[in-house]
């Protein structure tokens, strides 16, 4: 019988040929992972190229910021085509070395789209500035110039925003490297956001600054020149105003008139601003700014104006005396009749601080008039346009400038690049402190004033806060021959004052003091934010203190996981001398303060301490404290 058992027909795979055709997997592997290897060093190039550009562009040097650019630009290129090439989409598919891939790959695509914003930064550059820039020219703005502007400022930010989405999709949970991963991440996103973010603001300004040039027709504007020697609440006193308008990028200026002009200075009575608690009955222009928040004493000062002279107006720019200086530390010193060489070192105090030395009222007002025009006429100079522009923003971080526009498109604009001038809208703490002048005086050059605020938080999220105001009235002797008059004179010494203290929402008044006289704990509304007003009155060299005790209903977020976040906005009064603050914070028993802001200090267990000596920004602070186990 033939026999029944079949040949097997599977063939016998040897270790030999196994062991072959892993080692020449192998190779080919390790032939693609070439580049991916040298992907970290192109990488670490790109930023260092990047890093150098921001630098020469810092220092002006637009040819070394386009060559450390294109340098950058081949970095990221040589990253791209390494992780996004064929070795990349292999290594993709092996297990557990796929995911850190893909990771790379994320990283790698960031990068293309911050080398692709820099590379948009540096060729708009010299058109915004050097000397050869014409964004700014003949008093006026080249729309042409503005329009690239803007679709490069469009491009950046749209570059900026991808780029974070892709450092959004790396995570760090991968074997081995995935630490490495999120801490460059973590690294580049740190870095990343703020300047995101800026993008995002500067898009939201560049796109509406055609209009406000006059692109799509006429605009007026009202220039108005703050005196800080003498505040309102809103800043500076309004004393010399002058009409502007703008037609197709140029710029005319009307005549520049004090605020004390027979016309101007008439008390009268025009519409008020909806739900101000500052207008009450008749005003004058140059009192009209009683208000903390420019879109409503801006808005005061416009009707105002447009009673008294009969010409309507699109938008009101502010600007102090303290601001112009510094625009002169740009563009240089201005020569003056009476006065000599004006510069940024001698500017304020000459003009609003030596009234001894220049008594002659009238020649002062008339170097008002001319100073006014002075300011648009050397903002649209050529050249240093991105200097000028950033002594603005630093300018109306300080309050010693601000815009008001009747445009809503404008205005929003206006207020997310931070130029509206307007109080915080913070549910949680604040501190905002301004003054008023009562006694028609000039002293208010040589006002300098400490802030400093106790928080005792409470495991609820709400805060006791003992508030202690101290004013020091540094004037110089009187020097005149006939005795201090006390009120309604620049020469006088005296200062009187009205303090405004504008409190957390849902603030409750407990105890207040002004020079050691109870006040009382009465609150005023201030469109939703109580305020409480106390007088004080400095002789030459005295120091007066106000004290405030309240309870602050939400200080802190307290979500209930023993985590207690106390949160703080402070925003300055545009003064000569910088208010100085300290802010003291003590956490509940028990609990320990986490990672601390710039500016802060650990000063016991749950206790954590801030201090500025003198503050020109308007900061915001977020500090965590957590309860420890028992």
């Amino acid at each position: 019988m033939p026999s029944s058992r079949r040949t097997s027909s599977r063939r016998v795979v040897r270790p030999a040929t196994v062991i072959g055709g892993l080692f020449l997997l192998l190779v080919g592997l390790a032939l693609l992972a070439i580049p991916f290897l040298e992907a970290p060093g192109h990488a670490e190039g790109a930023r260092t190229e990047l890093e150098a550009a921001r630098d020469s562009l810092s220092a002006g040097d637009v040819d070394a910021a386009e060559a450390s650019v294109q340098s950058a630009r081949r970095h990221a290129d040589q990253v791209q085509d390494a992780m996004q090439g064929f070795g990349g989409d292999v290594w993709s598919l092996i297990p557990v070395v796929g995911e850190p891939v893909s990771d790379v790959r994320h990283l790698g695509n960031a990068l293309d789209h911050l080398t692709t914003a820099a590379e948009v930064a540096v060729q708009a550059w010299p058109a915004v500035n050097g000397d050869e820039a014409t964004l700014f020219a003949d008093r006026g703005v080249d729309l042409p110039t503005l329009e690239t502007l803007v679709g490069a400022v469009d491009e950046a930010s749209t570059a900026l925003d991808a780029a974070q989405l892709e450092l959004g999709e790396v995570r760090d949970s991968s074997l081995v490297v995935g630490t490495r991963l999120g801490d460059a991440r973590d690294e580049a996103t740190d870095v990343l956001s703020p300047v995101a973010a800026t993008a995002r603001r500067a898009k939201a300004i560049t796109d509406v600054l055609p209009d406000l040039f006059g692109a799509r027709g006429e605009r007026t504007y009202l220039l108005a020149l703050l005196n800080p020697s003498e505040q309102r609440f809103s800043g500076g006193a309004p004393l010399t105003v002058v009409p502007m308008e703008v037609t197709d990028g140029r710029l005319s200026m009307g005549e520049a008139r004090d605020t004390t002009d027979p016309e101007l200075f008439r008390v009268g009575r025009w519409e008020r601003v909806d739900g101000n608690p500052f207008h009450n009955g008749k005003l004058r222009l140059s009192t009209s700014t009683y208000a903390p928040d420019w879109s409503v004493s801006g808005e005061e000062l416009l009707r105002g104006w447009e009673r008294r002279t009969d010409q309507e107006v699109d938008g009101l720019v502010v600007v102090d005396i303290v601001a112009l200086a510094d625009m002169l530390r740009i563009t240089g010193p201005v020569e003056t009749e009476g006065y000599g060489t004006l510069d940024a070192g001698n500017f304020t105090a000459t003009l609003i601080g030596d009234y001894d030395r220049y008594p002659d009222n009238a020649a002062r007002k008339d170097l008002n008039r001319a100073i006014v025009p002075l300011f648009a006429e050397r903002l649209l100079d050529p050249g240093d346009g991105l200097e000028k522009i950033e002594s603005l923003r630093t300018s109306a971080r300080a309050r010693h400038f601000a815009m008001w526009m009747r445009d809503p498109d404008l205005q929003s604009a206006v207020a997310d690049i931070g130029l509206a001038g307007e109080l915080s809208d913070t549910r949680h703490d604040y501190l905002a402190v301004f003054n008023q002048n009562t006694n028609r005086s000039k002293a208010d050059f040589w006002q300098q004033r400490t802030v400093a605020s106790e928080v005792r938080l409470r495991e609820d999220g709400s805060a006791q806060v003992r508030l202690t105001i101290s004013v020091h009235n540094d004037s110089p002797p009187y020097v005149q021959p006939f005795p201090d008059p006390r009120d309604g004179t620049y020469v006088t010494k005296w200062n009187g004052m009205t303090l405004g203290v504008f409190l957390p929402e849902g603030a409750e008044l407990t105890g207040a003091t002004a020079a050691g006289t109870p006040q009382g704990t009465r609150l005023f509304d201030y469109y939703g934010r109580p305020y409480k007003l106390l007088r004080l009155t400095l002789s030459p060299g005295t120091t007066r203190e106000a004290v405030l005790e309240y309870d602050v209903p939400a200080a802190a977020v307290a979500p209930g996981d023993g985590t207690l976040t106390y949160r703080l906005d402070v925003t300055p009064q545009g003064l000569v001398v910088p208010q100085a603050v300290t802010v003291d914070v003590r956490w509940p028993e028990g609990y320990e303060v986490g990672d601390l802001p710039e500016g802060w200090t650990r000063t016991g267990p749950g206790r954590a301490a801030y201090a500025d000596p003198g503050l020109v920004t308007q900061p915001s602070f977020s500090i965590t404290g957590s309860a420890t186990a028992p």
